[in-house]
């Protein structure tokens, strides 16, 4: 596959670059989504590779704004059937911003149309939000979009020190109007690979960081071990950006064992460059405040929504290991 960006996927990346610098430093939902709408990076029929690069450029300068448009963008693309509903237009124009639940810790149930049950970590919460929720509906779980603002909804926020100014909530529900039938797979897929993008953002501000001191402190050369520190961040973090690309490219065909892989592996390249910027940059990367103490703080939450490490080792093998195991069946057979 060619990984070459197109001159549009290369403009939502610069746009999104932007938008973060231009942005509070606990920026809120509603004026993240506002901003990206803006600069035209809302779009139901933007292709995911663009949506990913902009995720990524965004959380690069604050990874609660790419975990807000990243999130929002899997609600946009939920529902395909119903682009020119009202609130489907809203969430286009930026007007309102789409949540998403991102623990199965608790799954509401849908009975004629209506929600009842409690969603557990919903966000990002905005007064007028829509939120997209796992519900049972008899033996089997489908996504269902339902209004925060809506009739039987309680909203209670859930404190947490990463992604700061992120507004997460349980939400319960007492037979709340929904619509239902969105696959919660596909919608899992596009969530995991844009969280992935947020990942890489975060991973790119930690080697950004990182370069910063070496070249502060030890000119442009730097130590050799920093140097070899900072290598390691720099590949793993490209093989995880190509994984996430090649599950990004599926666009509305993309597997969940492919955002899954790259899911898993941008967290982990993640969480291997903030380890390694706190060695270079020192004691400093613990004063409270310190952009690198900040990151250490959000890659943890990145790591745990949408699916945690053995969530997604799961997904990725009952896709990898059947196949595995038909070549090794065709392989004794010769």
């Amino acid at each position: 596959m060619n990984f070459e960006c197109t001159d549009v996927q290369q403009t939502w990346r610069d746009k999104a670059q932007a938008l973060g610098r231009g942005l509070a430093e606990d920026p809120a939902a509603g004026d993240v989504i506002a901003g990206a709408a803006r600069l035209g990076l809302i779009d139901p029929r933007a292709d995911l590779i663009a949506a990913s690069l902009a995720v990524e450029a965004l959380a690069s300068e604050s990874a609660a704004a790419g975990m807000t448009l990243a999130l929002h963008t899997t609600v946009l693309l939920a529902f395909p059937r119903h682009q020119g509903e009202g609130w489907m237009t809203a969430l286009a124009r930026g007007e309102i911003v789409g949540a998403l639940a991102l623990s199965s810790e608790d799954v509401p149930a849908i009975d004629n149309g209506r929600l009842s049950g409690r969603a557990a970590w919903v966000g990002p919460i905005t007064e007028h939000g829509v939120a997209v929720v796992g519900a049972r509906q008899g033996s089997d779980v489908t996504g269902c979009a339902v209004a925060l603002d809506g009739d039987g909804v309680r909203v209670t926020e859930a404190r947490a020190s990463a992604l700061r100014g992120f507004v997460w909530a349980y939400v319960t529900f007492a037979g709340t109007p929904c619509m239902a039938g969105a696959a919660p797979t596909s919608i899992m897929a596009r969530a995991r690979t844009l969280i992935a993008s947020v990942a890489l953002g975060i991973g790119s501000r930690a080697l950004r960081e990182s370069l910063a001191v070496v070249h502060r402190e030890h000119g442009a050369g730097g130590e050799q071990t920093v140097q070899g520190l900072l290598a390691d961040t720099a590949t793993e973090l490209e093989a995880a950006r190509m994984l996430t690309w090649q599950a990004a490219a599926g666009g509305d065909q993309v597997s969940l064992a492919d955002g899954s892989m790259a899911k898993l592996a941008a967290t982990s390249a993640a969480q291997a460059a903030v380890a390694r910027a706190t060695q270079v940059v020192g004691v400093d990367s613990f004063r409270r405040g310190h952009v690198v103490e900040r990151l250490t703080q959000d890659v943890r939450a990145i790591e745990l929504f949408a699916g945690r490490t053995e969530a997604l080792r799961e997904s990725v093998g009952d896709a990898a290991l059947p196949q595995v195991s038909r070549q090794s069946a065709v392989g004794s057979r010769r």
